[in-house]
């Protein structure tokens, strides 16, 4: 995911566009950013009055809420060693909550649920 640019850049982009009244294009090559990142810096200025970046939208929910995570926890503590299909069927019996194995697998990360394979 990209990194919003530093604070101390988008400042020093608008001060060279207030102290040396320079172009939207030429801020751009400038600082070695997009003219419409210079025009959107440029426009949050002046209808805010600062240029911090917005704050991280939070992304999409976990799959797993609380009782999700209880239910889980249960399963792997009674066999840890089942694959991770085993246990997206295992966790659908129990919920009625339908989990893809991309899901499951980074609720189980997410929890710090280690799984050990048998040999």
């Amino acid at each position: 995911m990209p990194r919003a640019y530093s604070v101390d850049l988008r400042e020093r982009v608008l001060a060279a566009a207030r102290d040396e009244r320079l172009a939207q294009p030429e801020l751009a090559r400038r600082f070695r950013v997009s003219e419409t990142t210079v025009y959107r810096w440029l426009r949050r200025a002046r209808e805010t009055g600062g240029v911090a970046p917005k704050p991280h939208g939070g992304g999409r929910a976990p799959a797993v809420d609380a009782a999700g995570a209880r239910v889980l926890r249960e399963l792997v503590a009674a066999q840890n060693d089942r694959t991770l299909a085993e246990l997206v069927a295992l966790y659908h019996a129990r919920t009625r909550v339908r989990l893809t194995v991309s899901a499951l697998w980074r609720a189980l990360a997410r929890l710090g649920l280690g799984r050990k394979k048998s040999p």
